[in-house]
């Protein structure tokens, strides 16, 4: 996988055996809009098969009487507790347990499953829709 961070909190990743692991450390780099000509620093990882990527805004983790990293904390808890469930239950559970009533900024999170490619492609994947002008790949049906 290759990212940048717009000055996002980073990335969380739920390995497969339910293990928990940021890839970056919190310095991102300079928000979005604010300098155009600013130069964004690319990270690549290789991820195991079935690992989840969590990306999210920090209204999910952000709280007034709390720090970033007591958010962060209180993330990385609920991900392991719910590691094991189908992606739309992970994001919806995620989303009950961490954001209180109205949230005080704005709340995004973007959650992504590696299938595995040597297995037929699992229900929550969702149907192979492939733009008429890509040749799929027959192993991944």
């Amino acid at each position: 996988m290759r990212w940048a961070n717009a000055g996002h909190p980073p990335p969380l990743i739920i390995n497969p055996e339910g293990t928990i692991a940021e890839l970056t450390d919190w310095h991102g780099d300079l928000m979005l809009g604010v300098d155009p000509a600013a130069r964004r620093r690319e990270s690549v990882i290789t991820l195991k098969r079935e690992t989840t990527v969590l990306l999210y805004t920090d209204g999910l983790i952000e709280r007034r009487r709390s720090s970033l990293d007591e958010g962060m904390a209180r993330l990385r808890s609920a991900a392991a507790d719910l590691a094991d469930r189908a992606l739309d239950e992970l994001c919806d559970e995620l989303i009950d347990l961490l954001v209180e009533g109205k949230p005080e900024d704005d709340v995004a999170l973007v959650a992504i499953r590696l299938h595995r490619q040597d297995r037929p492609r699992p229900a929550e994947a969702g149907p192979l829709k492939v733009p008429p002008t890509v040749k799929p790949d027959p192993a991944a049906h």
